[in-house]
């Protein structure tokens, strides 16, 4: 067998596992979201009944460490391909466990975050037929990475932060 058919299997292979990663990866996101809401839940279930716990540092980290876009974002993610409401997303943010009273109006705030994610075209709009309400959902995996590709390529030429 010549070298370059091994390149080339070796090559299919790592490209097949690459795939096969971001599918767990997606998993794996999809999965964290439910044990954080779990938690969030737990944690006031157990407030509620005077029980003490000490909590959850991985979940503060998350919530410390991320925007509100981030978190959008995650919420999103976790139900991709599906869409949702702008509500429905503010009822996840707080099931995460983010506190939305630092923000004036956060259901305006949300508004504007998913608007300007779909100026971006990292998220989808669509509107419901029967209602005239505005639904979201994150742009295609692929076409994120696309746009994040994009994205540094103009800022590696002097473009866009």
């Amino acid at each position: 067998m010549a070298p370059s058919s091994d390149y080339r299997k070796a090559y299919d292979s790592a490209k097949q596992e690459l795939a096969d990663l971001l599918a767990k990866q997606q998993e794996v996101a999809k999965r964290i979201v439910v044990v954080r809401q779990s938690l969030q839940t737990l944690s006031t279930l157990c407030e509620s009944e005077g029980v003490e716990i000490d909590r959850s540092i991985e979940a503060d980290y998350l919530l410390k460490h991320s925007t509100l876009a981030d978190e959008i974002r995650t919420i999103l993610n976790s139900v991709h391909p599906g869409y949702l409401r702008p509500h429905q997303i503010k009822t996840a943010l707080e099931q995460l466990g983010l506190d939305l009273t630092q923000y004036q109006n956060p259901q305006a705030t949300i508004h504007m975050v998913l608007k300007r994610m779909t100026e971006s075209g990292e998220v989808q709009e669509a509107i419901v037929p029967k209602e005239g309400k505005k639904t979201y959902r994150l742009a295609k995996p692929k076409s994120r990475m696309a746009i994040a590709f994009a994205k540094a390529k103009m800022k590696s030429f002097g473009g866009i932060e």
